[in-house]
């Protein structure tokens, strides 16, 4: 019969900081080619519409693989709590034992 729960504490912390750590890798680089659109649609790509709609489209992407990325939070997080809690109930069994 195999374990139910196998858990490394540090594991999971890990996870979470290297999570965290990507978050803002990518918010970054997202963040960067917003500036090079901007850039690009003021200077090498002018025109009367299309330039202006490429401009616009390219930053309700940006916003919304933001507002997706911002998730990422949220599961570092879960894990940081759950190890937390695993952790404490392991405590308090070992506790109840002695």
């Amino acid at each position: 019969m195999g374990s139910n729960v196998n858990v490394t504490y540090q594991d999971m912390r890990d996870a979470a900081s290297k999570l965290r750590a990507g978050q803002h890798d990518i918010q970054g680089k997202l963040s960067d080619l917003q500036k090079y659109v901007n850039q690009l649609v003021n200077g090498g790509y002018v025109t009367d519409r299309s330039s202006k709609q490429f401009d616009q489209s390219y930053s309700e992407f940006n916003s919304g693989a933001n507002k997706t990325v911002e998730g990422i939070d949220g599961m570092a997080k879960f894990l940081e709590q759950a190890a937390q809690t695993f952790q404490q109930a392991d405590e308090q069994l070992a506790k109840g034992i002695g």
